[in-house]
């Protein structure tokens, strides 16, 4: 008898402690799912947990969504520059499925006018949340019989008491929605940090090519989670756009996971093909615009730009540049493909494209090595060829034979020394295998052949040098 009242006392007490916690949580609703909070809130960097809440309970009419590249807009810079009242659910690292969740639950409002939406590829690559298993899937629905998730969750408790008695004062940057989630104030941007990146990532990115999704893969989730939403609310005006990645980004994708970058091409005529067909649709593409990919000064990594940026992307949106169209989808695409095919990664921490002339002829490459100092490589047979040069390659000695008119200059593999005319001369960047492809330095190679080379700094593109060579 005595242990049957121990247990029903027991019972008693989980019950009365679980309604008292139900209730604080409730009561103090910190995520606020229920209502907007009355009090100074303090919100959450979780920002899966965070958003619902926000998107059932403010007050606004433009969006702004995207992955961790769109973290770092201001909505109320956004608001003055688009005319609105704007609220950003931003979710770092997030799939195309979970920016579609968001995007429900705050259309579902009835409220939304505009969209300002970030696309990356990679959100398409998979039609499932960043982490299932702990998604949660019960702040986006409108089923109560699930809030106990939410009532009896420690996380929201401690936020619940967290909120309720710290100081108001305390914990600033949790209190400022306007700054919520923007990282730029900590971020360190330059080359060094970017370039530190381009070497870290390159053993993940060979690993990572192994597993890259069909391309029929990325479209059936673009279609059941970007053109199902916007075919849904045609009288929502969608302004989409591709965020520009650093050229170093980019070049590692051509070179390491080359269908990545192809489909990444493809996906872009393939999205403007199917947006094309809605009026209230417009794409913006910056990921060919070098006066940003190329300005290391304003990337913390390969992909992350600073909010100066994000400032930048959407005055021009407001001033409709960078709107594709028909007749630029394709250009856009070929000038983003010759910019990493003609880029010299400078290992000094400088990134320019070069342009080649030979004779008033233009010399398109594949791909261009890494150099150093003011040298610039190129793949020797590519350029002999295309340039009227005779060339010669000994497997067995692993040299190379250039001649042209009288000149005659033999180069061996790794060696710092040429031979002009039988007489031996330094080389300024020795001859170097990349990527199967036989590489030296440029400039010297066309004086080695008495030729002239005129170098053009663009005043137009800070980041084109044009090389104009004549060879008689």
């Amino acid at each position: 008898m005595k242990n049957i009242r121990f247990v029903a006392w027991f019972m008693a007490f989980v019950l009365l402690f679980a309604a008292l916690v139900g209730t604080l949580v409730f009561t103090v609703d910190p995520l606020q799912l229920y209502r907007k909070a009355s009090y100074t809130p303090l919100f959450t960097k979780q920002q899966r947990y965070q958003n619902p809440g926000l998107a059932k309970n403010y007050t606004y009419d433009t969006l702004i969504l995207g992955s961790s590249m769109t973290e770092n807009f201001v909505p109320s810079e956004v608001g003055s520059i688009l005319e609105g009242d704007v609220i950003k659910l931003s979710m770092e690292g997030s799939t195309a499925k979970e920016q579609r969740m968001i995007a429900d639950v705050a259309i579902g409002t009835g409220q939304v006018q505009k969209v300002l939406w970030g696309i990356d590829y990679f959100s398409f690559r998979t039609n499932t949340v960043r982490d299932e298993a702990n998604f949660p899937f019960y702040l986006y629905d409108n089923n109560i019989w699930n809030d106990y998730k939410y009532l009896f969750n420690i996380s929201d408790v401690k936020h619940a008491f967290a909120a309720w008695l710290l100081p108001k004062n305390s914990l600033t940057e949790l209190r400022n929605l306007d700054m919520l989630n923007n990282w730029d104030v900590k971020a360190t941007y330059g080359p060094d940090k970017v370039f530190a990146k381009w070497v870290e990532a390159r053993s993940a990115e060979q690993l990572d090519a192994a597993s890259e999704p069909p391309l029929d893969t990325v479209k059936q989730n673009f279609e059941e989670n970007t053109i199902s939403l916007i075919e849904a609310h045609p009288d929502i005006q969608f302004m989409l756009y591709y965020p520009p990645y650093s050229i170093l980004r980019q070049q590692m994708w051509y070179d390491l996971n080359p269908q990545r970058f192809a489909n990444q091409l493809e996906m872009k005529t393939y999205m403007f093909e199917r947006l094309s067909a809605y009026s209230n649709v417009q794409i913006h593409d910056f990921q060919s615009d070098s006066s940003i990919t190329y300005n290391l000064d304003e990337f913390k990594d390969l992909s992350h730009h600073s909010a100066a940026i994000n400032r930048q992307i959407v005055e021009e949106i407001a001033a409709g540049t960078h709107v594709v169209t028909a007749e630029n989808v394709d250009v856009n695409n070929h000038l983003l493909e010759e910019q990493i095919q003609s880029l010299v990664i400078n290992e000094e921490g400088a990134v320019f494209s070069v342009a080649v002339n030979v004779n008033g002829k233009q010399i398109a490459f594949e791909e261009l090595p890494p150099s150093t100092g003011d040298q610039v490589q190129v793949p020797l047979k590519d350029f002999a060829l295309a340039a009227g040069i005779d060339f010669n390659y000994n497997v067995e000695e692993k040299t190379v034979d250039l001649a042209h008119g009288d000149q005659k200059v033999s180069i061996a593999v790794d060696a710092s020394i040429a031979t002009v005319n039988g007489q031996e001369t330094e080389l300024e960047a020795p001859a170097k295998i990349y990527n199967d492809r036989l590489t030296g330095p440029l400039i010297q190679i066309i004086h080695l052949l008495e030729g002239n080379v005129e170098v053009d700094h663009s005043e137009q593109d800070a980041y084109l040098v044009t090389y104009n060579i004549t060879l008689d």
